[in-house]
């Protein structure tokens, strides 16, 4: 019976039988044996036995979840992308670009009131829809079903999942009202309470389908990179650094600038300390009475890594917004987006069939030069058939001529 020291005797001799170490070549002469031994003893030194990495290298690609590759600042790359949309490129003009940007946040907002989600949720899939739109064009991609995608993809992650019915029910019940309100027809309960519910037919089955398939386009264009943060809590906190926690008013306004700023591409652009900074710049201004804050001996909102340029342009663009923009119709959206989606099919039918008839003349030019080459070749044909007919004749006259003329003169 083996003892444990046996045992453990045992299992390293296997264990070095199974290691393997590099072998160096041995020394032939005399003189370089010294040198030779130290030259292996270097080589053991340099390559030491390492542990196999088998089953240990990961197998996946790594996806960045940070979301500053989404600010303006990131790079150039992300500059000129927040510069030049893709729809600018298909022929939209930026204001109903923009004016599409707004309704569809605006729907996204009154989604989630009617969803009962939390503000965070409506938040997010405004930010999801905006990011979405500078990756795709409004002319490939139907913003309706984007929309209902967005408010989908936002309730899981923010844990509040709603089904894709209740999603649905919701967005025809906002489609029915708009068409309400740009009718010019008074909207009241009365009104609200005679809308019906979607009717139970394909089309049905047809956009439940369109809103999973925007989903998962939504979550592979965006490359699964959904985490957003928001500046929601970063406004209470700055307001208790500030010892201005006390104006409730201020908090509120501030709160109330940063839900309207999600309809336009500042959360795009800047970080949400910039953007919690700016909305408080804005409300200490506009609440009454006001609010005085520290400028001196400078400016309160450095202490939060925000510069003067970047909070004075997010207040400009707030005031911007609520100064210039109209009301969105939803049929005249509608009707711009199918002249547009005309325009772009007529050119892309006229450029197929410019490249058919290219194609067409080219395989009529490769026929006409291969009937060409093979008229060549019968031509060459014919030619050498009569030279060899010519000459043979010749032979056989010479052959003749010879034959007589033998004969003659034997004779």
């Amino acid at each position: 019976m083996t003892t444990l020291a046996e045992k453990r005797s045992l299992a390293l001799a296997k264990a070095q039988a199974f290691v393997r170490t590099r072998k160096t070549n041995t020394p032939t002469t005399k003189t370089d044996v010294n040198g030779g031994e130290n030259a292996e003893a270097s080589v053991e030194d340099k390559n030491p036995i390492r542990p196999s990495s088998f089953g240990l290298r990961p197998h996946f690609s790594t996806v960045s979840i940070n979301c500053d590759k989404w600010y303006q600042t990131m790079d150039e790359k992300a500059r000129l992308m927040l510069q030049d949309p893709p729809s600018l490129a298909d022929g939209m003009d930026r204001e109903t670009e923009k004016n599409l940007r707004f309704f569809g946040c605006s729907l996204i907002q009154e989604g989630a009131v009617l969803l009962k989600l939390p503000q965070v949720a409506a938040a997010t899939g405004q930010i999801l829809f905006q990011r979405f739109y500078y990756l795709k064009s409004f002319l490939k991609f139907r913003y309706e079903h984007t929309v209902m995608a967005c408010l989908l993809l936002a309730s899981k992650i923010e844990e509040e999942p709603r089904r894709t019915r209740d999603v649905y029910n919701v967005f025809y019940r906002l489609e029915q009202l708009h068409k309400l309100r740009d009718s010019g027809r008074t909207i009241n309960d009365d009104t609200a309470a005679r809308l019906k519910p979607p009717p139970l037919d394909i089309s049905y089955v047809n956009t439940k389908n369109n809103m999973i398939k925007a989903e998962r386009r939504l979550l592979a264009t965006l490359g699964f990179v959904v985490h957003v943060k928001h500046p929601h809590k970063l406004i209470c906190a700055y307001c208790y650094v500030l010892r201005a926690h006390y104006r409730t008013d201020l908090i509120q306004r501030a709160w109330t600038y940063m839900n309207d700023g999600l309809r336009t591409d500042m959360f795009v652009r800047y970080s949400p300390e910039t953007i919690a900074c700016a909305c408080i710049f804005l409300a200490a201004r506009t609440v009454q009475p006001q609010v005085p804050l520290p400028d001196k001996p400078r400016n309160w909102y450095e202490l939060f890594d925000a510069s003067d340029t970047d909070v004075h342009a997010i207040a400009l663009m707030l005031l911007n917004m609520y100064a210039n923009q109209k009301a969105v119709s939803w049929r005249e959206m509608d009707e711009k987006i199918e002249k547009l989606r005309s325009k772009i099919e007529a050119s892309q039918k006229a450029a197929k069939a410019q490249l058919v008839a290219q194609k067409l003349t080219n395989e009529k030019k490769k026929v006409e030069e291969e009937s060409d080459r093979d008229d060549a070749k019968k031509r060459r044909g014919k030619s050498r058939s009569r030279i060899t007919l010519q000459i043979s004749f010749a032979k056989s006259k010479a052959k003749t001529f010879t034959w007589s003329a033998t004969k003659r003169f034997s004779g």
